[in-house]
């Protein structure tokens, strides 16, 4: 009765999206794979599936709509087995429609069956946000440790990949380590990786970029699209001492055909770019675009870059507005940036500052450069949110201190007119030179004015209006009129 009640609350958490109706149904069912169990018809079935959750893909198996009835009419027959298969085909899209609920719903099912797999789906399922209302991690950890006590290879990898970066537990990379190692010795090819991963950063075991190498290819040549990534990067970086463009491009390529969404989208770069393979623009956006419709949340940003510039596609602003948008709901700040962009120039969206700014907030608290930058301009003049020259220096100062050019310059304007801060001759004139030596327009008309008039530095006619002269032909307006009135005078 104690089991029946835990499943029960538990199920709930997964089902608040569904009906009332398809709670009591879902639980019905629950009820029902209790009393059946599992099978070994779909046995082998679910843990292939899983295994290509894992993106092990030695072992690929495609399921049709005959297929997909079969593994229906089972699962509503109670067979734990058969629910974890379907899990694992609404969690990868397999045979039916990409769907994270019914992936976390049935998965859920099986898993209070003590069905290996259900148990390792939801967990996944869980720590990957797919379907569950938050990331509860503490869970997902428990039911991780409760399928690998069972010696399933893929949670006993889990269990150390959770040891390994603290997710629901304390970290400890020599537990980690036993674990994966463990795992290889069970069978699993993605513990390989994570065992080689281990070795190249020295955590929990000796650093051995040779060992590490051994792993990654046996586990990529068994099928791994993960391994063969990770070679990919072992190969391109050097990791092992010596880079090699052709092989790294090979095994990013193998990665890719097995849908890895990270190879995809470097392989799609390298199209893009020419980067060891003849440059094909078509073929580096498709590739870009698919990675970022699987999830990748830097190709989503890379696929709003090339609609919005036109590369290796026709521009459409609209396009890039979405995609960006889709990846800064994902939190990448560089997305965030861009999308803040659109809205506060109305491209591909109406005209919005006030969103504009919103996001510029949420990058710029991520450590995104350009959105400091932006955001320091929109408090200096007062854009979408209130005027504050004393929080557009601190975020100015954030952005201009790791190289921005546009906060250089309006930072140093800042301390040399005293705008939010005390004036600071000084250090108005280090960021202004900062800039200018960029070609930053505005730096190079202001730097101008202040070695004309000996402001801050030693003062140098010829010096400011060759400044003034370079800032006018790049464009810079108020450069233009000092001239002007430098020559009336």
């Amino acid at each position: 009765m104690s089991q029946m009640k835990s499943a029960r609350t538990l199920a709930s958490r997964f089902c608040v999206k569904m009906s009332k109706f398809a709670q009591i149904a879902a639980f019905a069912a629950l009820f029902a794979c209790a009393a059946a169990g599992a099978s070994e018809q779909y046995g082998q079935v679910a843990r292939d599936l899983c295994d290509m959750m894992d993106f092990d893909c030695g072992s690929q198996i495609r399921l049709g709509g005959a297929g997909i009835a079969a593994l229906e009419n089972a699962a509503d027959s109670g067979d734990a087995s058969a629910c974890s298969a379907l899990g694992a085909c609404y969690f990868l899209g397999e045979g039916v429609r990409k769907d994270a609920v019914k992936a976390a719903a049935f998965f859920a099912r099986s898993a209070f069956c003590g069905d290996v797999c259900g148990m390792w789906g939801l967990a996944k399922c869980m720590i990957a946000g797919n379907g569950a209302p938050e990331k509860i991690e503490k869970e997902a950890f428990a039911l991780f440790e409760k399928a690998a006590a069972k010696k399933y290879p893929n949670a006993v990898n889990s269990l150390g990949l959770c040891y390994y970066k603290g997710i629901g537990t304390r970290f400890d990379r020599n537990k980690a380590a036993e674990l994966f190692a463990e795992a290889v010795k069970l069978g699993s090819n993605r513990a390989k990786v994570s065992l080689a991963r281990a070795h190249l950063e020295g955590c929990g075991v000796e650093k051995n970029p040779a060992k590490a190498l051994e792993l990654l290819e046996a586990a990529a040549h068994a099928g791994n699209a993960v391994a063969q990534n990770n070679l990919g990067v072992f190969y391109s970086e050097g990791l092992g001492g010596s880079r090699d463009e052709f092989k790294a491009v090979m095994w990013f390529s193998k990665a890719a055909e097995n849908k890895y969404p990270a190879a995809m989208f470097v392989l799609g770069m390298a199209y893009m770019n020419g980067e060891g393979v003849e440059q094909n623009p078509q073929k580096g956006f498709l590739l870009i675009k698919e990675a970022g419709e699987r999830g990748n949340a830097a190709a989503l940003n890379a696929t709003g870059v090339c609609y919005a510039n036109g590369y290796g596609v026709e521009a459409n602003a609209v396009l890039a507005f979405r995609a960006y948008k889709a990846a800064a709901e994902t939190g990448h700040a560089a997305a965030q940036n861009n999308l803040a962009e659109c809205y506060f120039n109305g491209v591909g969206c109406e005209e919005d500052k006030n969103t504009a700014v919103k996001w510029y907030r949420r990058a710029a608290f991520q450590g995104e450069v350009s959105a400091q930058s932006n955001l320091g301009y929109c408090y200096l003049e007062g854009i979408g949110i209130g005027k504050s020259a004393k929080d557009a220096i601190k975020w100015l100062k954030k952005a201009a201190d790791k190289g921005d050019v546009s906060a250089q310059s309006n930072l140093g304007t800042c301390y040399i007119n005293a705008v939010g801060t005390l004036q600071n001759l000084q250090e108005g004139i280090k960021y202004l030179k900062m800039a200018a030596e960029k070609e930053d327009a505005q730096a190079m008309a202001n730097l101008g004015a202040c070695y004309y008039n000996g402001v801050g530095v030693e003062r140098n006619e010829l010096k400011g209006v060759a400044l003034l002269r370079k800032a006018a032909k790049a464009g810079d307006q108020e450069a233009r009129r000092a001239l002007a009135r430098i020559k009336a005078l």
